[in-house]
């Protein structure tokens, strides 16, 4: 066999075992995807009085307090503002008993206009012992819209916290107000 039909046939051989590997790839991103939710628009506003609290940098510390006492968990609801460029996450809170918990929120504005219409997504935690995350990730558009997603199916009597996460450009801050409630 002639070394360049040798060379061809090792080509074709390359090529084969990466379309596969790109293949393996993509159904695995799918299958991830598969995780994935679009926030709905919503018209629903944060429960009048429901308490303001900051959402943390995402250190994966505890989370403490001014005083360096670590935060006891939030009841459902509270509003929250947020600024940030990579993530963030929100206080520990407890589901409903019937394990659900609601995120919605608006962003309102960005360091560089090319913001507008991009989106970040908020994943739900379960912070009892090792925090693992739970149902979907969901997609949030920035475009001074409210947008809102519920979670069910959490563990009602263990805390649990949102994370806000951008995927994208992380010299670009984003911000906005949000609210976490039970519907």
């Amino acid at each position: 066999m002639s070394s360049i039909k040798r060379f061809a046939a090792v080509l074709l051989a390359i090529v084969a075992v990466s379309s596969v590997t790109t293949e393996a790839a993509a159904d695995a991103r799918d299958k991830n995807d598969d995780l994935v939710e679009v926030a709905k628009l919503t018209t629903a506003r944060p429960s009048p009085g429901a308490p303001v609290l900051p959402l943390l940098p995402d250190d994966g510390k505890d989370r403490p307090t001014g005083d360096g006492v670590v935060a006891q968990a939030a009841q459902l609801p509270f509003t929250y503002a947020f600024d940030f460029s990579s993530s963030l996450v929100s206080r520990t809170f407890w589901p409903t008993s019937g394990g659900r918990a609601c995120v919605s929120l608006r962003g309102t504005g960005g360091s560089d206009p090319s913001y507008y219409g991009k989106e970040i997504r908020v994943e739900m935690w379960n912070a009892y012992g090792t925090d693992t995350r739970v149902g979907p990730s969901v997609r949030y558009t920035l475009n001074g819209n409210s947008y809102g997603y519920c979670w069910s199916g959490l563990y009602p009597y263990h805390e649990h916290y949102f994370r806000l996460v951008k995927d994208w450009s992380p010299t670009i801050r984003v911000w906005g107000t949000g609210w976490a409630s039970a519907t």
